[in-house]
Formats: structure tokens, C-alpha cells, sequence
């Protein structure tokens, strides 16, 4: 990029060339970086240019905290305009340069959303760095900042994280991103096995971290290689173990073994925005879902009793807690072979483990996807909700479920599909009674 070359004279490598040449074309563009790649140089370059190159226009910059704000990338967009005022022009202050009274950048903090109200600009940059660490209702906001007739977004961070607005841009959305990774093993100073380029990650750094943490290791593989790790120490199930277990979908594969029985499981709908879901499944393969929005019981009702008589379904398990009981005495009612789920209830199989049934199910859940006896379709919502479950222990170290209500506060949809998987997947025939002694010892 000539700009940096000529006007700023720096130099960059070719992952940085490659994340300024994708802004310079796409609306959005997302960048998971491992340590001490030039991610917050490269944002810097970004800030500068678009300003410089657009008139009018308008360039924001945020992070977790306004520190990170002040004292990392605004000190290299300090840094580098040092180099080169006099073509840039504008007057630079602590966190903002202002070229004009329509063109201009600033940065701003993430910890109100209202922050982001009132820019109104025909070319407009948001720059979101750090964004592995940025709130749910910031990415809200930026959204409505990407209204503007030509507007770019630049989120770059550390992929140390298995859901929020970041991670999605990889994943659940990212047909609507430019997606780029910054390896360290691609540092053109790890490459040449010598200090190319000073201040990039250097072949010591990368072989001290091979030996710490070995280069299997999540840590390896967020820090180093710049690739979202598997799960988090609290996710339930590894983003890897999910897609192992897909299929694509409309090619539902065969069930395992001879016969095999078909189970719904059926998550029903509290509030408005949430879907009744009916999953199917027969034997270790799923080969139905279908979702529903804004339909009462008795519709649902039929809906599942009908579901269950074109599939010929041996059982029915539903989440019974709220709205679901009605809809459990209606196909109980008509001779369904209907089992309520509270999933409050104390564990059948699992009591040593798991703190209540919903645990259970889940728990039971993960171990299929680790054992790789379930195969599901390639949904990408349903893949979202699997890999954002998350877990804990109790005060006796039993496991216990992330709440509904967590979920949405940590700004993540009802995982309407993936309890729909559960239910269908759940256990539900009474073991063999455990011996006393056992029981006493643990319960």
C-alpha cells in the first residue's frame, strides 16, 4: 500500500498489506491475529488513510476500555503521524484528529453504546479493536453507525473467545466479512528464522511458547497461530467435536445399526422472540428440524403430534417448564407417547456428576459429540447455540448448565435448537436402582 510507504514511511509485511487492501475494498473485514503481529499498526495505517483519503469523513475507533483506546492504538496513530503532519494536515489531539469540521477521526470508549449516536457521514470507518473483548450492545450500536451510504467496519483482535460479535464474524456470519488470519509462524521474521522487521514476533518468542504450552494447546493455537481455540475452559463442547459431527444439509446420512427409533425433542417457545423448535432424531442421526415462530400450544400441539405420526416416532420429549406443560397434557391427552422434561428435576443416570436433569442432558450431550456418535446437520444457528454453551460446578462439584437468562445477558439468542438436540437425545428410562451404600456416598 503506497500510502504507508510514501506518505507514512513505514514499511508493512504481507498480512498487513493484505487487511489494508481489503479495507480499501469491502464493507466489512475481520482480522483474528496471534501476539505481536503489527494487528494495532495496521489499524492505525487504516485510521489514517481513510481520513486522509476521503473527504468528507469520518473514522471511529473503540476497544474494551478507553485505556486500551488512549494507550494502544492512539499511540500509534500518534506515532505515525508524527512522521508525516505536514502532508496529513489537521490538528492531532489525545483521541482525535481533526482535518476538517466534516472529516475527522476520534477515538471513543466501550462502555456506553450511546457513545455512537449522532455521526452522520456519507463515508464512514469504525475500527473495533480488541474486539474479542467488546460487549454485546457496542456491536449493536456499530451497526447502526453502518447505515451510512458507504460505510467499512474493521474488527481485529486476539481469537481467544468461542462466542460474541467477533467469533461470529468468523463463523455464524461470515458470508458478510472478509475474513483474515495473522499467524505468527507467516511473521516474516519467524519465516526467516532472523529480525526482519523489528518489533514483529521473533522465531525465540515462537519456540519458548511451543515448549510452554505446547503447539496443540488452545493458548498455542489463539496466541500463536492467531485460530479460535476449540472451547473455552467453560464451553461444553469443542467447536472442532461439532463439525466433526456434521452433515451437509438436505444429505441426511443413514442411522447406524439396523432399526432404529425415531425421538422428537421439543423446545417450546416462552416469549416472544424465542421458536418452538422440534428436533428428530433417529438412532445416533438427526433428520429433522423444524422451527415455528409466534404459534400457541394447541397449534404447536398438532404441529409435534403430526411430526411425530409422519416419522413414525416412538417417543416424545418436552421441555414441560412454563408454556411446554400445555402442550404436554394436549398430545397426552390424544395418546402420545409424550414425556414431559423439567429439566430442574433431579438427574436419572447422571446424579454423581450433574446437579439436575437439564445438566444431565446436556452432559450426556457433549459426551456423544466427544465420542462422535451423533451426527447433525451443518445448521448454522444450531452450530452457534452448541459452541456458546458453557457450564460451571456447584458448591458440592456438580455441574450445573448455563441459565436461558445468562445466555441473553451475555447478549447471545434462546438456544432454542440446541435444547430442541438435548430433549431429543435425553435419556429417559429409569437405570437400575444404585445400591444404598453408593448412594449415601454420594448424593
Amino acid at each position: 500500500m503506497r500510502f504507508a510507504s510514501d506518505t507514512l514511511g513505514v514499511r508493512l509485511w504481507s498480512k498487513q498489506e493484505e487487511v489494508l487492501r481489503a479495507v480499501e475494498r469491502e464493507r466489512r473485514v475481520a482480522v483474528k491475529s496471534g501476539n505481536g503481529l503489527g494487528k494495532d499498526f495496521t489499524a492505525a495505517v487504516a485510521v489514517l488513510w481513510y481520513v486522509h483519503a476521503h473527504d468528507p469523513a469520518i473514522a471511529l475507533s473503540t476497544a474494551p476500555t478507553f485505556r486500551q483506546v488512549r494507550h494502544v492504538l492512539w499511540r500509534q496513530i500518534h506515532r505515525l503521524y508524527r512522521n508525516a503532519s505536514d502532508t496529513l494536515g489537521g490538528t492531532m489531539l489525545d483521541t482525535r484528529w481533526e482535518v476538517a469540521e466534516d472529516r475527522y477521526a476520534m477515538g471513543l470508549s466501550a462502555s456506553e453504546a450511546d457513545q455512537f449516536q449522532g455521526f452522520h457521514c456519507e463515508n464512514m470507518l469504525v475500527v473495533v479493536d480488541e474486539a474479542e473483548g467488546v460487549a454485546e450492545p457496542i456491536y449493536e450500536a456499530v451497526e447502526a453507525v453502518m447505515t451510512s451510504a458507504r460505510p467499512t467496519l474493521l474488527l481485529i483482535g486476539n481469537p481467544t473467545t468461542t462466542s460474541g460479535g467477533f467469533h461470529r464474524a468468523f463463523h455464524r456470519e461470515r458470508g458478510i466479512y472478509e475474513t483474515i488470519t495473522m499467524s505468527a509462524l507467516e511473521s516474516p521474521n519467524v519465516a526467516a528464522g532472523d529480525i526482519v522487521i523489528p518489533g514483529l514476533t521473533t522465531p525465540a518468542w515462537v519456540e519458548e511458547r511451543r515448549a510452554m504450552w505446547g503447539e496443540n494447546s488452545e493458548m498455542f493455537k489463539a496466541r500463536v497461530m492467531g485460530e479460535f481455540p476449540d472451547r473455552g475452559e467453560d464451553n461444553l463442547i469443542a467447536i472442532s467435536d461439532i463439525d466433526d459431527a456434521t452433515y451437509p444439509l438436505g444429505e441426511v446420512p443413514a442411522a447406524t445399526g439396523g432399526y432404529e427409533p425415531v425421538i422428537l425433542g421439543v423446545d417450546v417457545a416462552r416469549f416472544g422472540v424465542d421458536r418452538s423448535v422440534i428436533m428428530a432424531r433417529r438412532g445416533d442421526v438427526v433428520v429433522d428440524v423444524r422451527v415455528f415462530h409466534g404459534i400457541d400450544t394447541e397449534d404447536l400441539a398438532g404441529r409435534v403430534r403430526n411430526t411425530a405420526l409422519a416419522l413414525d416416532a416412538s417417543g416424545v420429549n418436552v421441555d414441560e417448564v412454563g408454556m411446554g406443560a400445555g402442550v404436554v397434557d394436549k398430545l397426552r391427552n390424544e395418546g402420545a407417547p409424550v414425556q414431559g422434561i423439567n429439566g430442574s428435576n433431579s438427574p436419572i443416570r447422571e446424579a454423581v456428576v450433574c446437579a439436575n436433569l437439564r445438566a444431565e442432558g446436556y452432559w450426556t450431550l457433549a459426551r456423544r459429540f466427544r465420542e462422535h456418535s451423533i451426527r447433525i446437520p451443518r445448521d448454522a444457528e444450531l452450530i452457534a447455540e452448541l459452541a456458546s454453551l458453557r457450564y460451571r460446578y456447584n458448591s458440592r462439584g456438580k455441574v450445573l448448565m448455563e441459565s436461558k437468562e445468562d445466555m441473553k445477558r451475555r447478549g447471545l439468542p434462546s438456544p432454542d435448537k440446541a435444547d430442541a438436540l438435548m430433549l431429543a437425545f435425553l435419556d429417559t428410562e429409569q437405570p437400575a436402582e444404585m445400591p444404598r451404600w453408593l448412594r449415601d456416598l454420594f448424593l
